[in-house]
């Protein structure tokens, strides 16, 4: 018998749908692109149990007529090429053929639809890639693919999935950028019986707006420029959208979301006078280029793509941002400066050294913060280093404070201070970090963070994703201190913030929560700790803050009163030491 063997249909669609459907997102992306391709100026997205039980698309496109309904779910059956030519020339979202039969492999899916100027519609069922017989059906204009019980049949890919929020976190990262794309589409999103969002058609700017927040419409500036044959249009933002956490940023191609790390960088450096190593500016742009300039057809999930001149975009894109930036540097307030530093008590409470230090309202970046690298030995490299610290021990004898000695502030950076047996230089970021990361374990720990309440709450309005991490980690957050509460879609109600945080800083310090909470999830030592340490990182004074002697004395005793008050959370030392014996050492001094 031959070893060479054709493989049965069920099992290459099978196949074919471990590159297409990874995880509940990519079916929402497909079927929407999908939706898109169809001519539809109304989505609805209905999502149950982060999109394992239920994922329903409905739109209102041109439809498919009882052969084509059928034709539709076998693999590479596609309205969308002909001739290889076709494939230099690629206008639509989809067009391998592959995504239905992949879909409806590893599900319990039906198809309902009727074709435009047809008077008859039809629903065909497909269980785990078998179908049943077309059925005439009473439908309105357009198609409805209703998905169930994805990965039934492929327990091994099921046990992967995670929990509800983040599935549905990662359904609003491929929708997000679709819905940037097309303002002139309605989108509706529904989760478990909530609306996420429901977008009417509207200009680009007000799909900004009605995604991120009403905060982001005074703070994103339009651009476009051309050269030659390629433009780019789109917003970017001002500083004060600056996040430490990628993912407000979108690229697309000819009004496809792409994935490219050159054309990213090109948009960085047009920003590198203005941000620091571990942020990331908004940007929304898309790269207008002939079609046959540009090949789509590199990667099955069409997220990357290959340019003809991938430099020569790389320039485009770059003049375009600084350009942009040049034009609203004297006019837009978030580029004037970066905000100052807060003093860090208030005048009643400058003379008492109980007093809890504040987050102040500087957006100075955090020293020892790095972005995660796609490169996995940046990674792995990352995780080995939150393995070896966050409850590092010390076998060195605490450091006492020379009561009356000298202290003193270099650069707003560091606090030399006359200690029992010599001198230590102390980081005075860090050295409040580790104050803080151990006050917020104790308080979780005891539930009894204590509060200050505002004088008038404020409410807080955040983006789809950053909200449903929020809502996940209230209860932990009230356990620091904070008072909040749901309070409509995407709006969080902060009634009060811990002891020593001064209001109007509550907003931009959860989103800072929710940057560093996200962005070291994967190294989940515990999610108390995680929790206090994002924290703590982001309440703790800064480099670059002004301290008066008092505060630094203070801050001194409170850190040698810690613990560990030699390493910050995530390992960074705190103090350096030089003794007597070492400085007379230094001198020569016998």
């Amino acid at each position: 018998m031959s070893r060479i063997r054709i493989l049965p249909e069920i099992l290459s669609n099978k196949i074919a749908a471990g590159e297409v459907v990874q995880r509940p997102a990519s079916v929402v992306k497909e079927l929407v692109e999908n939706s898109i391709d169809a001519q539809a100026t109304q989505i609805e997205i209905t999502i149950k149990n982060g999109g394992r039980d239920l994922i329903q698309i409905i739109d209102n496109g041109v439809g498919l007529n009882q052969e084509e309904l059928t034709l539709a779910i076998q693999r590479h059956a596609t309205s969308k090429i002909a001739e290889i030519e076709d494939l230099f020339r690629i206008r639509t979202m989809g067009f391998r053929g592959e995504a239905l039969p992949s879909i409806a492999s590893v599900s319990m899916m039906e198809l309902v639809s009727k074709a435009s100027g047809s008077d008859a519609a039809f629903s065909l069922e497909v269980q785990a890639g078998r179908a049943a017989d077309v059925a005439p059906i009473a439908w309105e204009q357009g198609t409805r693919i209703t998905v169930k019980n994805l990965f039934f049949n492929v327990p091994a890919r099921l046990k992967f999935l995670k929990a509800k929020r983040t599935e549905l976190n990662h359904i609003l990262e491929r929708v997000k950028p679709l819905a940037l794309i097309h303002p002139d589409i309605g989108f509706k999103l529904v989760a478990d019986d909530k609306v996420v969002f429901d977008l009417r058609v509207s200009s680009p700017e007000e799909r900004v707006i009605a995604l991120f927040g009403s905060e982001y419409r005074d703070k994103i500036i339009p651009v476009e420029d051309s050269r030659g044959n390629i433009k780019v249009s789109g917003f970017i933002g001002n500083l004060d959208l600056v996040r430490v956490a990628r993912g407000e940023q979108y690229l697309s191609i000819n009004h496809r979301p792409i994935s490219d790390r050159l054309i990213n960088n090109a948009v960085y450096q047009a920003y590198k006078s203005l941000i620091q190593r571990g942020e990331f500016p908004f940007y929304m742009l898309n790269i207008s280029v002939p079609l046959n300039e540009v090949d789509v057809n590199v990667h099955p999930t069409k997220t990357e793509v290959k340019f003809n001149d991938e430099w020569r975009v790389y320039h485009v894109v770059k003049e375009t941002v600084e350009s942009g930036l040049r034009q609203t540097l004297k006019v837009m307030p978030g580029f004037q400066s970066r905000p100052q530093a807060a003093p860090l008590f208030s005048p009643n409470d400058a003379t008492s050294p109980q007093t809890s230090f504040s987050i102040t309202g500087t957006d100075q970046p955090d020293p020892h913060a790095s972005p995660r690298s796609p490169e996995e030995s940046e990674v792995l490299e990352k995780a080995r280093q939150f393995s070896q610290v966050l409850d590092r021990g010390t076998v060195e004898e605490k450091p006492q404070r020379q009561t009356g000695g000298f202290i003193w502030q270099v650069h707003n950076k560091y606090i030399l201070s006359q200690i029992n047996n010599g001198i230590a230089i102390i980081d005075q970021h860090v050295a409040h970090e580790r104050i803080l990361y151990e006050e917020a374990l104790r308080d979780m720990d005891e539930n009894k963070g204590v509060s200050q309440q505002l004088l008038f709450p404020a409410s807080q309005e955040f983006s789809a994703d950053d909200y449903n991490i929020l809502v996940d980690i209230i209860p932990s957050l009230n356990t620091l201190g904070f008072r909040l509460r749901e309070f409509g879609p995407r709006t969080i109600l902060v009634e009060a913030v811990p002891n020593g945080m001064r209001g109007g800083s509550e907003g931009a310090i959860l989103k800072e929560i929710i940057d560093y909470y996200r962005e070291n999830r994967v190294f989940d030592y515990s999610p108390s700790k995680r929790l206090a340490a994002s924290y703590s990182c982001k309440a703790a004074v800064k480099a670059g803050d002004p301290l008066t002697e008092e505060e630094m004395r203070v801050l001194v005793d409170r850190l040698f009163a810690t613990e560990n008050p030699f390493y910050c959370p995530h390992g960074r030392p705190i103090i350096i030491n030089l003794s007597i014996d070492e400085l007379d050492k230094r001198f020569e001094r016998h």
